[in-house]
């Protein structure tokens, strides 16, 4: 049995590579995910979800989606939600009915406001300022209707500096 794995090994993954050294990490990461140690801070979801973005840097989008789904349904959990990279890469590859799909169903599950800013950023990175601006509205009725022991601050910072910036490359005021 391999020894469990920490946080700290996650982060050692990182780095720039090959795409062929990407492929390799991917493949570690997935062996991980197989070999559960009971010890290890490491949930299978963030190894998978990490295996799946080394697939996609490794230009495998196809792969990469397989990986991401897989995360979903694995033990733990990723923050931000894996539908967040899944239409991030979608994005990238051209695929932006694919990638609106995705971010519908992951619409409606119900997302807390980090994670519509999350989903805001990745519509906004691949250009498509409607849709970014959609997800920091969506956030904000989130925020709203938060109760405030539930609520992080950074939660509505994160947000609210999303849409301000987005606002701004709208050429829209702040507000």
């Amino acid at each position: 049995m391999r020894p469990p794995l920490t946080e700290d090994d996650l982060d050692a993954t990182e780095g720039h590579r090959t795409p062929a050294a990407h492929r390799e990490l991917a493949q570690t990461l997935l062996g991980w995910a197989e070999e559960v140690h009971p010890d290890d801070e490491v949930s299978t979801a963030a190894l998978l979800a990490q295996a799946g973005w080394q697939l996609d840097l490794a230009g495998d989008t196809d792969g990469a989606l397989d990986v991401f789904r897989r995360s979903q349904g694995a033990r733990g959990t990723v923050e931000p939600d894996v539908r967040c990279s899944m239409a991030a890469v979608l994005l990238a590859s051209g695929r932006t009915e694919e990638a609106r799909a995705v971010a519908e169903k992951f619409r409606r599950s119900r997302p807390a406001p980090a994670e519509c800013a999350a989903m805001a950023e990745v519509f906004e990175t691949a250009g498509d300022l409607d849709q970014a601006a959609r997800w920091t509205a969506i956030g904000l009725t989130r925020l709203e209707l938060t109760v405030d022991d539930e609520l992080d601050n950074w939660e509505a910072e994160y947000l609210l500096r999303a849409r301000a910036r987005i606002r701004a490359a709208q050429g829209l005021p702040l507000d």
